[in-house]
């Protein structure tokens, strides 16, 4: 027997013993293994309903996957000839090929200016990035006079910070 047939006569064994449970179930007052009996004869249902659609599907793809050869050949005849979109860069047409090395020249004096730029930037906006980053951390920074003050006596002074 073939596999397809196996998965057919399975399939129609278990349609065939979840509908009969599900009956009985039912005229025993089980709801819920009729439910469950109903559930597995559904999702049955489906599996064979989709074997049955992708078998029709990989049928008709075997169909169409061969080709007419006469076809396929007035296809051929037909098509238009290639385009050669580097064509500038082929040796057999005797123009000369300076786009590439325009290219490479252009990013090596792009790269040239973008180093200017970056060291500029450095020397420039380095002092004036460290004056505005000392002023914002400032009420961050340690009290003069520690954590910790000098008088033991109030146990709350901790918490309430510095004197000024």
């Amino acid at each position: 027997m073939r596999p397809g047939r196996i998965s057919a006569w399975l399939g129609g064994g278990v349609l065939a013993a979840t509908g009969l449970y599900f009956f009985v179930y039912l005229w025993r007052w089980e709801w819920n293994r009729a439910l469950i009996a109903g559930i597995l004869f559904v999702a049955t249902e489906l599996a064979i309903a989709s074997v049955t659609v992708l078998g029709r599907l990989r049928s008709m793809e075997h169909r169409l996957q061969a080709p007419d050869r006469a076809v396929l050949a007035r296809i051929r005849e037909s098509a238009p000839p290639p385009h050669d979109h580097f064509e500038w860069l082929s040796p057999r047409t005797g123009r000369l090929g300076v786009f590439v090395p325009v290219l490479i020249g252009m990013g090596v004096v792009a790269s040239g200016l973008a180093w200017l730029v970056e060291r500029m930037a450095r020397i420039t906006a380095g002092p004036a990035l460290e004056r505005g980053l000392a002023a914002r951390l400032g009420p961050l920074a340690w009290p003069a006079g520690g954590l910790v003050p000098d008088d033991g006596d109030d146990p709350l002074a901790v918490l309430r910070g510095p004197r000024p």
